[in-house]
């Protein structure tokens, strides 16, 4: 069992995210679908029992309403009897009730008359009520009238001895409803259905009777009550009397010895109830109830498998639901898990990727939540990656381009440089010191540039090349152009890279100063704070708006385009992106250079880097 256990959970774990997703709200909704159709099915099959005990009582109220009809009808018959009419029609002036009212007949033609009544009672019977069968009348002895449509009269029949005349008796003027029977006073092989009742005298004010009428009915009577109540085909229908004998089947299809022991007998002594029993050999749901006006048990037999035909079709519909709503759940729940995991699968993609080596890609992704913004935190780390590995060799490439093109335009350092020690001197003879100082000025920095292997100087000496680029362009300009340098005294021996301050010189003369063409400054400082070497370059020139500001910096961080130099210019040779790369490459991202303008007052170039001691000197 454990081991069954451990394999189901390494296969569960083994799994890949979609799956589990996938397979997880499907087992969810067919748990949801198989409670829903049980549940269903369960509501069902009582709902289905419930209909089962309404037919009974329906069936019940049927018969309470069937059988006070009757009661009411055979009560009207039976009261007009007590009407002072002439009975027989003939116009003597007899009436039953009179013939009734002695024991014995005075005269043959007091007989006459008497039997001249009593059939005239019985046609007028015959004629209100088609399933009407048969009367008799019990006076004395000598005094008896039966009339029947079926069945022949018994000789010297005496019903004192019998039970149903004792009960009526007993019951002293109420009606007494006999179940189905064979006719007391005839030979007749046909149950019927009798209601019998005691004539009381009114007139003497004892308590006498005239004596006993009995009427028999078909059991068409029973069956009209029977098919009123509107009982399904499949329900069969049993009525017991007030013993518990069965007084009534539809078709005649049950009997007392097909229930179980003892049923009938609980039944009847019970007002009302339902039983799951078998009858038969088949199971039926019972349920029965009190007929109020005979004091009969009215049951129903549903076969219970009805019951379960309509919760098995039920159930069949459900399940057919349920499938068709599983199936509709697995194609939504595959598309809605596809959709979700589209982010996933990207970055399984870039993952491949970069564990190929593959930098250039960028994984695509329109979803805004969590794995959408996932997408695009992987996309920016490959970016990172792809730059940092790009500016680890872009970088070496340009700064050997940059030395490349340096030594290009260097043609022959040596040469020039010992040119402009000619120049120098014959400018010295001929007293032209302007020519003396601009030669002078020119070969410092041909010779401060000659080495290019120095990775780095103090700032003095980087101060002292850009003096003597800016008295060469003082020289040039003498006219609208000044500089001031302010450099404080702990720092002018900070190592610092060579070449950083003289493209940035030559930059805010050339865009800054040269356009405006008057007046034109540049000042220069230098300072600590807080370990840090803080260099400005400011410049009272053009300056630059907002967007030509923001591009410029794009550029020289890396995002832009240009590399610091302009189509038309060629004067920043290094250029400010080769100044940044430097700057940051040796002293990491927080450090290099920043820039700030504002049009046609000012520019500023700000280089910061650690203000380290010249023991750090390479």
């Amino acid at each position: 069992m454990k081991s069954a256990i451990a394999r189901i959970h390494r296969f569960v774990f083994e799994l890949s995210l979609f799956n589990k997703l996938f397979y997880g709200i499907i087992l969810i909704v067919l748990f949801v679908l198989v409670m829903s159709s049980f549940a269903s099915y369960s509501y069902s099959r009582k709902t289905y029992e419930k209909q089962a005990i309404e037919n009974a009582e329906r069936l019940v109220n049927g018969f309470n309403a069937g059988f006070e009809e009757y009661l009411d009808s055979v009560d009207r018959i039976i009261m007009s009897i007590y009407a002072d009419v002439d009975a027989s029609g003939s116009g003597s002036g007899t009436t039953l009730k009179e013939v009734l009212s002695t024991k014995t007949y005075a005269s043959l033609a007091d007989e006459y008359r008497g039997l001249q009544a009593a059939n005239a009672f019985f046609q007028r019977l015959m004629n209100l009520r088609k399933d009407f069968n048969s009367l008799y009348l019990y006076v004395s002895p000598d005094k008896q009238f039966s009339y029947s449509v079926y069945g022949a009269n018994k000789l010297s029949y005496d019903p004192t001895s019998e039970d149903w005349y004792r009960k009526t008796v007993k019951a002293n003027g109420s009606t007494v409803i006999s179940g189905p029977h064979l006719p007391y006073q005839l030979k007749y092989d046909k149950p019927v259905i009798s209601f019998s009742r005691l004539l009381k005298r009114f007139d003497t004010g004892l308590n006498q009777a005239y004596g006993v009428i009995l009427m028999d009915f078909s059991m068409d009577s029973v069956k009209s009550i029977v098919n009123r109540a509107d009982i399904g085909e499949s329900t069969g229908i049993v009525l017991l009397d007030e013993t518990g004998r069965i007084a009534y089947t539809d078709h005649g299809s049950f009997q007392a010895a097909d229930f179980e022991p003892g049923l009938l007998t609980r039944v009847s002594r019970e007002q009302e109830g339902k039983y799951l029993a078998t009858v038969r050999g088949t199971k039926y749901w019972i349920a029965y109830r009190t007929i109020e006006v005979t004091g009969w048990k009215s049951m129903t037999l549903t076969p219970y498998s009805e019951i379960q035909r309509e919760g098995n079709r039920l159930l069949l519909f459900d399940l057919a639901l349920a499938m068709a709503a599983l199936l509709f759940t697995v194609l939504v729940t595959y598309a809605f898990t596809m959709f979700i995991f589209k982010p996933v699968r990207a970055l399984k993609y870039g993952i491949v990727q970069v564990r190929q080596g593959n930098f250039d890609f960028e994984l695509q992704t329109r979803s805004q939540d969590e794995l959408g913004l996932l997408v695009l935190s992987f996309n920016r780390m490959v970016s990172t990656i792809r730059t940092l590995i790009r500016e680890k060799y872009e970088e070496r490439l340009a700064r050997q381009n940059a030395e490349f093109k340096y030594l290009q335009t260097q043609m022959n350092p040596h040469f020039m440089y010992n040119t402009l020690q000619i120049i120098n001197g014959m400018a010295i003879v001929k007293d032209v010191p302007d020519i003396s100082k601009v030669s002078s000025s020119l070969a410092k920095m041909l010779r401060y540039s000659l080495n290019m292997d120095q990775g780095s100087v103090t700032l003095r000496e980087e101060i002292e090349n850009v003096k003597w680029y800016l008295d060469i362009q003082k020289t040039r300009f003498h006219e609208y152009f000044d500089y001031e340098i302010f450099v404080e005294e702990d720092v002018y021996d900070c190592p610092v890279i060579k070449l950083i301050l003289q493209p940035i010189v030559e930059n805010a003369f050339v865009h800054g100063i040269e356009p405006k063409g008057e007046n034109g400054k540049i000042r220069i400082t230098a300072g600590r704070k807080e370990g840090i070497l803080r260099i400005e370059v400011i410049d009272n020139g053009a300056g630059m708006g907002p967007a030509e500001l923001e591009r410029l910096r794009s550029a020289i961080d890396g995002s832009g385009a240009a590399d610091g130099e302009t189509p038309e210019g060629g004067h920043n040779r290094i250029g400010l992106k080769n100044i940044q790369n430097r700057l940051r490459l040796k002293y990491g991202p927080a450090y290099g250079l920043k820039l700030d303008s504002v049009r046609n007052e000012w520019m500023r170039v700000i280089v910061e880097i650690p203000a380290e001691p010249e023991a750090a000197r390479v």
